[in-house]
This record gives C-alpha cells, structure tokens and sequence, in this order.
C-alpha cells in the first residue's frame, strides 16, 4: 500500500490538465516498463486504475478516510505466501487516479510518481512489507 496523507484539496492552476483516460495511458506505459523479470511473473495481476480507494480499503488498513489516502493498493496473495500447486484468485494492483493527480503538478510528477506507486504494490505481490521498503528508503 502506498499512502499519503490528504492535502487541502487547492484548484493548482499551474497544473497540467490530465484526463483520466491520458492518466490510464500513463499507468500502462508504466507497466509495460517494467523489467522483464518483474513483468513475466505478473500474469496473474491485474492493473486497474480506480477513482479513489473506498472507505472499505482505508479501513481494512487502518486508515482514517478522513485524513489518509492512497495512491495504490495491492490485494491478493504474496508469492511467497502461496502454497504449492494451490492456484489463485487473480491479484489486483488498484492505481487511484484521484490522489495521484491531485498531488502532481506536471506530467512528469505524476509520470514518477504513477512509477513508484506500482513498483510499490509489485513489491507487496513479490511478499516485501512497508518495513522492509522503508528500510531500504522506498
């Protein structure tokens, strides 16, 4: 999970305009960059892009919807949690439009930090907690 807590919601009129569908473009060439050690062991996540994480995720995390956000979730089970031969529901990376856009202020911001969420969630799929990510100053 990539969080951040929520900034005042200001209109930036030095932002550049991004659409949903130009963001969700960005999200794919992000995965589609991903090396291929990574990428060919991602067969079974999904990578969607959502408005904004739902209460219901906030909470499950113990986030305060009041006052946290996310950029991405994870949800499914880690790799290395997985038994043998057990197959699994298909995981899914959640990449939300909404926090991320609001905190970028240019395509190249948001290209970044679109890049750093999901390598983030991607970590969570390979079984790496926040812990070890902050450890490693992800």
């Amino acid at each position: 999970m990539w969080q951040r807590p929520l900034a005042p919601r200001l209109t930036r009129h030095d932002a550049t305009p991004m659409d949903r569908t130009r963001f969700a473009r960005l999200v794919a060439e992000v995965v589609n960059q991903l090396p291929e050690e990574f990428a060919g062991r991602l067969a079974n996540v999904e990578v969607v892009v959502e408005d904004e994480p739902s209460r219901a995720q906030l909470r499950s995390l113990g986030l305060d919807p009041r006052v946290d956000t996310l950029f991405g979730l994870y949800e499914g089970v880690p790799l290395a949690e997985r038994g043998a031969g057990v197959p699994a529901l298909p995981d899914r990376i959640s990449i939300f439009y909404r926090p991320l856009v609001e905190e970028c202020e240019t395509e190249a911001e948001l290209r970044e930090e679109i890049r750093t969420t999901i390598l983030h969630e991607v970590a969570h799929f390979f079984g790496i907690d926040d812990e070890d990510l902050d450890s490693w100053g992800y």
